[in-house]
This record gives structure tokens, C-alpha cells and sequence, in this order.
């Protein structure tokens, strides 16, 4: 779905404690205006982080919610709901189980994003608009995870996503109400263990971190009532307050929890939240926490706007953005970066002129993009079945801007741009749905023709032009001169493209005009 009109969208967060749902409006610009929010606290990571499995009840749970969720969407109008589940969907072996239960209830598909995309869509959602000049430090406490992003503008420089979240830490931690000495050590030893992951660099770099509504949130607001200012305030809270509230929590009881003002659906993971809260304030030297209504829910809203509704300069923006991760990504792995960009504008260039014949949209454009960018990452392991070693490079990748499932098939087309064709056989494709599997196809066939058209790494090829004759397809290759090698090479590496036009390929060079 791509308009450039005004459109009502909603979308939803899928965390380990609640679902939030965000409906809004949209303008022709892109500017969003919330009509409605909802939460409902699901508690999806219960017994996840020990059993690695979601249970039945957290799934009905689920479902449930959802479907409240999508009725409220469509009762608004809402012309697309996007929908995204965190750390303990990543992490839960029957996660499919969920993704059928909740597109069978609520015909909601559910995307399961990385850490890295969580932590991107988070940075979007707090600091969307802010200059480049601005530095921030965010903070966002999940159920099972939490996000540590140091921003430059709207988008991270670099971000952290540990295995630390209110859920997680208090099934595994905590088991007696107040806490015992021991857990509270024990708490206290697993954040600061799950710190040492984040750069040193970064410690005493920022005065002030911002909370990411939720966990920081209800920590921000016992703070002030221990202190005996206003609950409710916009004015950050220092790094001793926070310390104060896990001193009172170590030793509060459920019905003291309530009395103090915690949420009763937050009562028996607020000392876990706020533990994470101060440590992290205390690793990284931190004076202060502001506490912003904003968050990943915002950050997934800011983002479906600018894939639906397009805006030419955000358009622009969030492409620039997810090309720079996939070249970030690329030099990690030590790619070839001119073969690479070369691949890449000769798939696209196929794929723009071939559209009658796969007749696939600019997601699927966006995937080719992506695997013809990093189709050769895994000659970084060893040249001899590199393919086989790019899809799992790519298959376990953090790339900013694809969900889990699009950078599968990211890695499942890339892993075909070399030898044997698709197979039903192969475990890799066996993964795929049946959607997903002639995606595969149509994009792999286009992909190994590009390689082949840059089979010497020379960039030989200046351009091409596609045309249908029949049942043929004859690609005109504008090259310089010498590159029979390549002209070869793509023939023999054109068979998937003749099972997909169903009719020969015939690949010539001509003189340029």
C-alpha cells in the first residue's frame, strides 16, 4: 500500500508485559495526528525467559487482545494496522504458534523485529524531528529486554539490546515479597554483568538519559512521590532518586507497593524495572532521567507513515538510512563495496524493467536491494560455499529496517545467487511459506543474472535494456569493450530466469548509442 493522500493507520507493540495499540491520522505531508491509544497488560513473556516457550495462556491472552485491538482499528477507519513483537517473541521457540493464533483471531500479521530494529524504531519514536546536531541517551525497559541508544538526531549512532526487562529479571531473580539480600544482589550482579556489553566510551559522555515511558516512567513517578513533589511532572529526576526508590522497594511488600502508588499490574516488577533503571544511571554516570510519553509504539507509527504515505524527502531519508546499515554491515564482513553497488543497480535494473513479468512491488524491490547489496558477505568466512555462508550471516544479521521475516528471505535470496536453483529439499527454503518461496525465486533468478553481468568485479557494464519477444526475454547489455567474460557468465547463470519468463533468455552486448 503506497498513497500520497490522507489515511488513518494503526499500529500496535507487542512487548513482553503489554500490547499498546496507536491509531492516528495521517495527512498528505505525514504529519500524525494520535486519535486513540489502548494498552492491555497481556504479560506475553510470563515463563517465557525460563521455559523458552510461550505459554497457551499468554497466547489466548494475546489473541484476545488483538482482536479488541484490530475492531477498535477498523471501527477508526484504519486503512493498515502493522503490528511488531519484541524479546520474548524473538526468543520463544513456538513463536510461530503465536503469529497463526493472532492472524487467525485478529487477522493481524505479526513481524518479530530484532534488537537492532527495536532499538532503531525506539530512537525514531523519542527523537523524531530532532537536528543532527542533537546528541541524546535513551532508555527503554522492556518486560525481556532494554535498549540503550545514543542518538545523533532522529536516528542511532550506536544502540545496545540486553537480555535485561522487568519479566525477565523478577521470574528469574526474584522469589520471596520484599526481596531477599541475596536476590537483590543477584539482580544487582546481572545488570551490571549485561552492562559490560556497552561501550566504555560512553561512560560520563551524558548527563541526562531519557526514559522511555513504561518501566522508566513508573520509576520517575515513585521517585517524586518519596520525595514529596508532584507525581506528575515533566522535570527530570536525579540519579539519587532513583537510588532512593530501590532502597524503599528492597524492603516494600505488595500491599506497601500499593500504598506507595504502583500500578497493581506493575506491583510485582517495578523492583526489577527500577534496579535496571539505576544501574544503568549509575554504569554510565548519569545525573538525570527525563521522562518522555514517546517510545517504540511511536517509533513504528513514524515509520509505517513514511513507508505508506511517502513524503519525497522522508522517503528519501529512511532509504538512505537502511542503505547505510546494509553497507555498514557489508564492511564488517570485508564485501567488495563497487561489486556490490554494482550488483545492486543492475538487479534493480532488471527488476524495473521486468515488473509485467513478476509482477512484484517496492517491498520486494527493497529485498533485492538488500541481498544484492550483501550477496557476497560470506566469501568473509571462506570463498568455498560462500553463498551457504551468506545466508547465515545475513539469516542471524541485525539490518536495520527489515523485520525478522524480510531479512530471512533477504538471506534465503542471497544464498541463491551462485549455484544450485530453489529446491523444496533445501532446509533453508522449507522455511518459507509458499508466498514467500516465489519471492525467492523471481528475485534469486534477477539477482544471478546481475552477478554474472559483473563476473570479473570490473563494472564493466554501463547499462541494460529488457524486452520481451514472445516467449524470449533479450537483455541488451551496454559494456565496454573486453566483456565477453561477463556477457558469458550471465548466460549461464540465466536458467531461474527462463523457468520464471517460462521462454530462452538471450543476453547480448551492443554498442552504446
Amino acid at each position: 500500500m503506497t498513497v500520497r493522500k490522507a489515511a488513518t493507520l494503526a499500529v500496535v507493540d507487542l512487548g513482553s508485559n503489554a500490547a499498546r495499540l496507536q491509531i492516528a491520522a495521517v495527512d498528505a505531508r505525514g504529519h500524525i495526528n494520535v486519535l486513540a491509544e489502548d494498552r492491555a497488560a497481556v504479560r506475553l513473556g510470563e515463563q517465557v525467559f525460563k521455559t523458552g516457550r510461550l505459554s497457551a495462556a499468554a497466547i489466548a491472552r494475546t489473541a484476545l487482545a488483538l482482536d479488541r485491538f484490530a475492531r477498535l482499528a477498523q471501527r477508526a477507519g484504519a486503512e493498515e494496522v502493522r503490528a511488531v513483537a519484541t524479546s520474548a517473541v524473538r526468543e520463544a521457540s513456538n513463536r510461530a504458534a503465536l503469529i497463526r493464533t493472532v492472524k487467525n483471531h485478529a487477522g493481524i500479521s505479526l513481524e518479530v523485529i530484532s534488537g537492532a530494529e527495536e532499538a532503531r524504531l525506539v530512537c525514531l519514536g523519542v527523537l523524531q524531528g530532532e537536528p543532527n546536531s542533537e546528541r541524546s541517551l535513551i532508555l527503554d525497559i522492556g518486560g525481556g529486554s532494554t535498549e540503550i541508544i545514543s542518538g545523533r538526531g532522529e536516528e542511532p549512532e550506536s544502540s545496545w539490546s540486553l537480555q535485561l526487562g522487568s519479566v525477565r529479571l523478577t521470574e528469574m531473580f526474584v522469589d520471596s515479597d520484599p526481596p531477599s539480600r541475596k536476590v537483590v544482589k543477584l539482580v544487582d550482579e546481572a545488570v551490571q554483568d549485561a552492562l559490560r556489553q556497552v561501550d566504555p566510551l560512553l561512560i560520563g559522555k551524558h548527563k541526562r538519559i531519557i526514559g522511555a515511558a513504561g518501566t522508566t516512567g513508573a520509576v520517575a513517578q515513585l521517585a517524586r512521590r518519596l520525595s514529596g513533589s508532584e507525581p506528575i511532572s515533566s522535570l527530570p529526576v536525579s540519579a539519587e532518586q532513583v537510588r532512593r526508590v530501590v532502597e524503599r522497594l528492597r524492603t516494600a511488600s505488595a500491599r506497601e507497593r500499593k500504598k506507595l502508588g504502583v500500578d497493581d499490574q506493575r506491583s510485582d516488577i517495578i523492583f526489577a524495572g527500577a534496579a535496571i533503571t539505576e544501574g544503568v544511571m549509575r554504569r554510565l554516570r548519569v545525573d538525570e532521567l527525563q521522562i518522555t510519553s514517546r517510545g517504540l509504539r511511536d517509533g513504528v507509527m513514524a515509520d509505517l507513515v513514511r513507508r505508506v504515505v511517502r513524503p519525497r524527502g522522508a522517503h528519501l531519508h529512511q532509504e538512505s538510512v537502511v542503505l547505510d546499515g546494509l553497507r555498514a554491515f557489508g564492511r564488517r564482513c570485508g564485501y567488495r563495496e563497487e561489486h556490490a553497488e554494482q550488483v545492486a543497480q543492475l538487479s534493480l535494473s532488471l527488476f524495473d524493467q521486468t515488473r509485467e513479468l513478476h509482477r512484484l512491488g517496492e517491498e520486494e524491490r527493497s529485498l533485492l536491494h538488500a541481498a544484492a547489496m550483501l550477496h557476497d558477505v560470506g566469501a568473509f568466512v571462506s570463498y568455498n560455499r560462500h553463498h551457504k555462508h551468506t545466508y547465515y550471516l545475513l539469516y542471524h544479521a541485525d539490518l536495520p529496517g527489515f523485520t525478522d521475516r524480510e531479512r530471512e528471505i533477504i538471506a534465503t535470496i542471497a544464498r541463491y545467487h551462485r549455484r544450485g536453483s530453489p529446491k523444496d529439499r533445501h532446509e533453508e527454503f522449507q522455511r518459507l511459506t509458499p508466498e514467500e518461496r516465489i519471492v525467492v525465486r523471481r528475485l534469486a533468478a534477477l539477482l544471478r543474472v546481475a552477478d554474472g553481468l559483473d563476473r570479473g568485479h570490473r563494472r564493466h557494464v554501463r547499462s541494460l535494456k529488457v524486452s520481451r519477444r514472445g516467449a524470449a526475454l533479450q537483455i541488451d547489455v551496454v559494456a565496454e569493450e573486453n566483456s565477453e567474460l561477463e556477457v558469458w557468465s550471465a548466460r549461464q547463470k540465466a536458467d531461474l530466469l527462463e523457468e520464471i519468463c517460462g521462454g530462452p533468455v538471450r543476453i547480448r552486448q551492443v554498442e552504446s548509442r
